[in-house]
């Protein structure tokens, strides 16, 4: 008895068909018993067929001409190997012959067939057993048939497709790959980035009690290649660093650049401070040798900074703060040198966050104030003017130099406001004293960066300054980069609004800086007031002597006065009155005031270059 299973199952139920029901009835002896199953194959899209004992064709059941498209007795009494169509040359065919010459069953031979109806590519799968008569003779095979080109198409697509989706899947893994590197890794150089640091050392650092030490690195120079020799020199530069400091970490942490010419080397496991001096006093070394930009050398050299950390007791925000600390530090001493984090770094930096903290309403509650410094012609003894300098008169730490606040004052942003202040406070001073009757021939009053862009400057200046018989100055350090500041609209029209108004310009600190000789052609001021630090070493060095003659020469060629600074003995007056200098400021003739102890010394002063005459080298004596 037959069990039919619903078309509807397809593959299925052909497979149950080939596998179970047939086998047995594959077996048995009798053809009738197997050729009634005939209308059956038709069902199952299979045929049956059968061989002889020279493996000939001796039946097949009706399906296979709908497969093949060629008429059964064509087929009958040729071998399946030698079926016009058949490419039997094969190890698989080998190997199907091989089960026939043994006579053992075979299951699954798959072959292909061209159909000749339309040189059309089949691929069937045949199964067979052998057939013994009663005493065990060989008979042939009996076996099924299948058309499975269908089915191997649809592999054949799936493979493809599942070849195309590899294919696609390895491009989006490129892809992802590329991303990857694009987001922790620096284009120009090739070392890791910000981000990257950022996730490593919050890795490290999230391991209880690891030691982690950090490099910061920061390329002296820099800006100067920039800007004299280009942006291509500085890459060049830049890649050249860091080839340098990558094959000195090399196995002992990863290098990183985090912006500009910033770098950093994370010691991440268990590191020891020692390691880390090592590969800053090489990277220092490393640095000092020059570059090759092209035709040209590139000297610039590393200052690095040193701090070190604990997992689970401090963040990688932090620890970058400590080694910024170290950095600063390592400036401060003169670059070219690696520092260490220290205990009194620490205690200097939470000094100066009090002090910013507090530098913002310093101004606002009145607490800057002006002292005056007179200026004195050492052939007529007069004041000829003073300079206001400002004091923060502060509530706990008392009265503080321009020294102690005007770094933290310029972090803040608060430089250009004080110079504002100075200025109202200087001029009320000197509209006060000329309602005492106290001559004072000029005022001279620093002016920022900042204030120098400022585009209420002119309007203050016609605000404060009522009194036209005191002189107006205004003092640009000399480390200003003139010619830079000489590209912005805005500094060249309040330049030329306040020449308008007749207010003077000086250049403070000459012979520290950025100015040059053109500089002083293009900015024409009407004072220079020469360094305090190159005076000094005039007074012993007479190298440097003569460079302060050749500025004071300079000057007088160019109609511009000069005057020097930090003079501070009767000596140095005597040096540089030798050497043609006539105007002064400095301790030897007065130390700043705060503007009552100035107004006192302006009373005496009137009083007492009216019985004074001037000593042999400029200063005053009992008449």
């Amino acid at each position: 008895m037959f069990v039919f299973l619903p078309l509807q199952y397809g593959t299925v139920a052909n497979g149950l068909f080939r596998d179970e029901v047939l086998t047995h009835l594959m077996s048995k002896t009798d053809p009738n018993s197997f050729r009634n199953l005939e209308d059956f194959a038709e069902i199952a899209s299979d045929w049956f067929w059968e061989s002889d004992q020279e493996h000939q064709m001796s039946y097949l059941s009706g399906r296979i001409e709908a497969v093949l498209k060629i008429r059964i007795s064509d087929i009958i009494g040729v071998s399946r190997a030698k079926l016009p169509g058949v490419m039997s040359h094969s190890e698989y065919w080998d190997a199907h012959l091989a089960d026939l010459a043994a006579r053992r069953p075979f299951k699954n031979f798959e072959y292909s067939f061209t159909r000749p109806h339309d040189n059309k590519q089949l691929w069937l799968r045949v199964s067979g057993r052998p057939v013994f008569d009663a005493d065990g003779t060989f008979q042939g095979y009996r076996g099924i048939g299948h058309d499975i080109t269908e089915e191997r198409e649809t592999v054949q697509r799936l493979k493809e497709s599942n070849a195309a989706l590899a294919e696609r899947n390895r491009e989006m893994a490129e892809v992802r790959r590329a991303l990857e590197r694009s987001a922790n890794e620096d284009s120009l150089t090739g070392l890791l980035n910000r981000r990257a640091f950022e996730r490593d050392t919050a890795e490290a650092l999230g391991v209880k009690d690891n030691m982690v030490v950090l490099l910061h690195i920061d390329l002296d120079r820099f800006k100067w290649v920039n800007d004299t020799l280009g942006h291509p020199a500085g890459d060049t530069v830049l890649k050249t660093a860091a080839e340098r400091f990558r094959r000195i970490a090399s196995g002992i942490g990863p290098v990183y650049r985090v912006g500009g010419d910033e770098f950093l080397v994370v010691l991440a496991d268990n590191a020891e401070v020692e390691t880390a001096r090592w590969i800053a006093d090489t990277i220092l070394d490393a640095m000092n040798q020059p570059i090759q930009v092209e035709r040209q050398i590139a000297s610039v050299g590393a200052s690095i900074g040193i701090a070190s950390g604990v997992g689970g007791t401090v963040t990688h925000q932090q620890l970058v703060a400590d080694a910024d600390i170290a950095l600063y530090e390592a400036k401060r001493k003169g670059r070219g040198c690696a520092s260490e984090l220290t205990a009194e770094m620490l205690k200097h930096v939470a000094a100066r966050r009090r002090l910013a903290s507090e530098m913002t309403n310093a101004v606002r509650n009145d607490e800057v104030i002006p002292f005056f410094q007179p200026q004195i012609d050492g052939e007529t003894l007069t004041i000829i003017g003073a300079e206001a300098l400002a004091r923060w008169r502060h509530p706990s730490l008392g009265l503080l130099a321009p020294g102690a606040f005007l770094d933290v004052a310029a972090e803040v942003g608060v430089v250009a406001e004080i110079d504002r202040c100075m200025m109202e406070k200087a001029l009320k001073f000197a509209d006060q004293a000329l309602v005492d009757g106290l001559q004072l021939a000029s005022i001279s009053i620093n002016l920022s960066t900042g204030r120098l862009r400022d585009p209420h400057l002119i309007e203050d200046v016609c605000r404060c300054w009522t009194n036209p018989g005191c002189k107006l100055k205004f003092e640009l350090l000399e480390t200003i980069s003139f010619d830079e500041l000489r590209k912005e609209k805005i500094v060249t029209d309040n330049l030329e609004q306040l020449r308008k108004l007749g207010v003077q310009i000086e250049v403070d600190d000459f012979g520290s800086g950025h100015a040059s000789i053109t500089t002083l052609l293009q900015v024409r001021p009407d004072r220079v007031k020469i360094d305090r630090h190159l005076i000094q070493a005039a007074i012993y060095d007479p190298v440097q002597r003569k460079v302060v003659a050749a500025i004071l020469e300079i000057a007088h060629a160019l109609g511009i006065e000069a005057l020097a600074e930090g003079v501070e003995t009767v000596q140095d007056v005597a040096v540089l009155n030798d050497l043609g200098c006539q105007l002064f400021q400095g301790f030897a003739f007065a130390k700043p005031m705060p503007a009552d102890e100035f107004r006192v010394y302006l009373y005496k002063q009137n009083a007492v270059h009216e019985t004074q005459t001037a000593g042999p080298i400029g200063l005053p004596q009992s008449a």
